[in-house]
């Protein structure tokens, strides 16, 4: 089921029927339209909150529960947000069974906060580039395996690989992702080494309004690409990248350090317990709260082209351990345990 205008054209749905019901779109669809619609019916909800009503049925309800950014970073996100997921929360934890997350350091946060249902929560990582996706060769091979390379023009995805790499970045720009730290680091890098980053991502709807100020001495080394949502020009960025630079301070079980690696591209995380289960040796590590210990990471990995491929060859073992289709099969088993 989907709203009237839903746009699914690119799902590749062979054996799906795909009903449009309802006159209305947003959150009166979703928590209103959806639930008088089913009639009976199981609803397996993937992209968006189940109709809270759902909650009060005697019916089996299973949870997927990706982060509690809200309660530690509850500055980054409006109030709207935060009095929404701070209500439903309690009610969750007491009606779902099982309790699905994405990662082992989630799961003991999960449990802190609810001991009574410690026993029903599993996991599921999430996987990382598109399982599907042929577009792009894995590894050191979509890099011709010189993991030291970058664009000469920053915007293009049509790249030489002849000048010195540039840094990225992949996220949101808020608080938990450290987004201060990572423009800092920029802004150093840019005046101190003359190196370029390219940061690609924007402020979601739920996250609290901010603005991005480059200094006009810098402007030509630090760019702000926004969100790409096209996949290849994503892919070029990560694969002509010198290191994707990722010092978050929370993270569950992120998509970027794997989607870096799949590119063959050396990846720098923040040394936080999520970070860590999900790229183990694969990646170097700093401190996030250290904006020196920050850009040394960087200068590492870019100066020393021996360690750099190190990471690549790390990253390109670690990223096969998770795919999407290993997380969608757990969630099955255990809807239907």
């Amino acid at each position: 089921m989907c709203e009237p205008r839903a746009d699914v054209s690119d799902l590749d749905l062979r054996v799906t029927q795909v009903d449009r019901v309802g006159g209305a779109t947003g959150h009166v669809w979703e928590q209103v339209l959806l639930p008088l619609s089913l009639r009976g019916a199981r609803l397996l909800c993937l992209g968006n909150t189940a109709p809270v009503v759902t909650l009060f049925t005697r019916r089996r309800v299973v949870l997927m529960l990706h982060d509690l950014s809200y309660r530690l970073y509850p500055e980054a996100y409006t109030w709207r947000y935060r009095l929404v997921h701070g209500l439903m929360l309690p009610i969750l934890l007491r009606r779902a069974a099982p309790i699905m997350t994405v990662s082992e350091t989630e799961k003991a946060m999960l449990a802190t906060i609810a001991p009574s249902s410690a026993k029903n929560i599993k996991v599921a990582q999430n996987g990382g580039w598109r399982d599907d996706d042929d577009l792009f060769v894995t590894g050191a091979q979509s890099r011709g395996a010189t993991p030291d390379v970058s664009v000469a023009a920053i915007g293009s995805p049509e790249v030489s690989r002849d000048q010195p790499g540039y840094v990225l970045y992949v996220g949101s720009f808020s608080q938990r992702k450290n987004w201060d730290g990572v423009l800092r680091a920029a802004i150093r890098l840019a005046r101190e080494d003359n190196v370029a980053t390219i940061l690609v991502g924007s402020r979601g709807g739920y996250l609290a309004p901010g603005g991005v100020e480059i200094p006009c001495d810098v402007a030509g080394l630090v760019h702000l690409r926004g969100q790409v949502e096209d996949l290849a020009e994503l892919g070029h960025l990560y694969a002509n990248a010198a290191c994707l630079l990722f010092p978050s301070f929370y993270e569950a079980s992120p998509l970027p350090p794997l989607e870096a690696m799949h590119f063959g591209c050396p990846v720098i995380g923040s040394s936080i317990p999520a970070i860590r289960e999900r790229c183990a040796d694969a990646a170097d590590y700093c401190d996030p709260f250290d904006i020196n210990d920050i850009v040394a990471s960087v200068r590492r990995v870019m100066n020393n082209p021996a360690y750099s491929r190190q990471l690549v060859e790390a990253g390109y073992e670690r990223c096969r351990l998770y795919s999407w289709r290993t997380q969608v099969q757990k969630l099955v088993d255990a809807i239907i345990e």
